[in-house]
C-alpha cells in the first residue's frame, strides 16, 4: 500500500440480526479513525427483501464515514463477503476490514487494525476477538469459551472475518484475485480456505492484538450442547477443506479414529476425577466423529438458519 492517503471499506455482513446490528451499528459510529486514511463503509444485507435497511438508515447519517448499503440475495456467508469485495473495488479500496454483526469495535478498533498493518508490512492482520457470554452461563462453558490475545507481530495461518484488516491486492484482478469459496457458503471454514489460498500466493499475516472487538453470545450459543454440535459440524467441515485441496485425507482419518479409540478408553478415568476435564474429551470425541460422517458423505448446513 502507498505511504500516502489510503482508503480502507470497512465491510459488514448481516442477516436477520437487528438488534445485535444496531449495537453493531452504534460501536461502529463511534470509532476513531485513522489520520492517513479516508474511509468508507459497506453493510451487505444477505436478506432478498432488504430487512435491514430501516436500521442502516437510522445509523448511516451519524457514520463519521461515507456510507452504502446493498442486497445480495444470493444466500451464503461466500457471496455476501464476496459483494463486500466488490464493492470495495469499486469504490477504489487500498485495504477491506471486516467484522461480524454480533460483534461490537472497541472506539481505536481500525486505528490498531490499521497500525498493525502499516508495521508488519503484512498482507493481512487480524485482531483481538473478546466473548461476552450471558452471566448465567455454566462455569463449564466459560472455560470452553476461553478469551486469549495474540501477542503483537505473531504470525498467523488464519484471517479470521470476525476482525481483521486486509490488503485489496489479494483480491484485485490484477493482483492475488481471490475470492470466497462458495462450496463454503453454509459449512463455515469461508475465511479458513480464502487464508489458504492467499497464503499459497505468498501472502503474510500477522496479529493486531489492540484491535478489539466484543462478541455477544446468545443464550443458545452458550450451552454444552451447542458446543458440541459446532465441534462434530466443524469436523465435517475440515473433511471439504482437505478434500479440496487434496490435503492427507487417509492419514488425517487414522489419527481420527485413534483419537477416539484412546480418548474413550480414558473418558472413565477422567469421569472418576482425572486432571484434565472430562469434557473437553467428548469434545475431541464428536469432532473425530464429524470427520469420520463426513468422510461417508455428511453434510452440514449450520449457517442456512443460523442467526443467533
Amino acid at each position: 500500500m502507498k505511504d500516502s492517503k489510503d482508503r480502507i471499506v470497512i465491510g459488514l455482513c448481516t442477516f436477520n440480526r437487528h438488534e445485535p446490528l444496531k449495537e453493531a451499528l452504534d460501536s461502529l459510529s463511534q470509532i476513531d479513525i485513522p489520520e492517513t486514511s479516508e474511509i468508507e463503509f459497506v453493510l451487505v444485507d444477505n436478506d432478498g427483501n432488504g430487512e435491514a435497511k430501516y436500521i442502516f438508515d437510522a445509523y448511516a447519517p451519524d457514520m463519521p464515514f461515507k456510507c452504502h448499503y446493498f442486497v445480495e440475495k444470493n444466500r451464503g456467508l461466500a457471496h455476501v463477503r464476496n459483494r463486500v469485495i466488490e464493492e470495495a473495488l469499486k469504490l477504489s479500496a487500498t485495504a477491506i476490514a471486516m467484522f461480524d454483526d454480533d460483534e461490537i469495535v472497541a472506539r481505536e478498533w481500525l486505528v490498531e487494525l490499521y497500525k498493525a498493518f502499516k508495521e508488519s508490512r503484512s498482507d493481512g492482520v487480524a485482531g483481538t476477538v473478546y466473548r461476552l457470554l450471558p452471566t448465567d452461563s455454566s462455569n463449564l462453558v466459560k472455560k470452553l469459551w476461553p478469551n486469549s490475545k495474540e501477542p503483537a507481530n505473531t504470525s498467523l495461518r488464519l484471517l479470521p472475518t470476525n476482525n481483521c484488516l486486509f490488503s485489496t491486492s489479494l483480491v484485485d484482478p490484477k493482483g492475488g484475485n481471490i475470492r470466497f469459496n462458495n462450496a463454503f457458503n453454509f459449512s463455515g471454514r469461508e475465511d479458513l480456505v480464502f487464508s489458504f489460498d492467499a497464503t499459497f500466493q505468498g501472502a503474510k499475516f500477522s496479529s493486531a492484538p489492540q484491535a478489539i472487538v466484543i462478541e455477544k453470545f446468545s443464550k443458545g450459543r452458550s450451552t454444552f450442547k451447542y458446543l458440541l454440535k459446532r465441534w462434530f459440524d466443524t469436523g465435517i467441515t475440515d473433511v471439504m477443506v482437505a478434500r479440496h485441496y487434496g490435503f492427507g485425507v487417509k492419514k488425517r482419518t487414522l489419527k481420527e479414529i485413534l483419537s477416539i479409540t484412546w480418548r474413550c478408553l480414558i473418558l472413565p478415568f477422567l469421569l472418576l476425577g482425572g486432571a484434565k476435564p472430562p469434557a473437553v474429551t467428548i469434545l475431541y470425541v464428536t469432532a473425530s466423529l464429524g470427520w469420520l460422517c463426513g468422510l461417508f458423505g455428511k453434510k452440514t448446513n449450520y449457517y442456512f438458519k443460523h442467526i443467533d
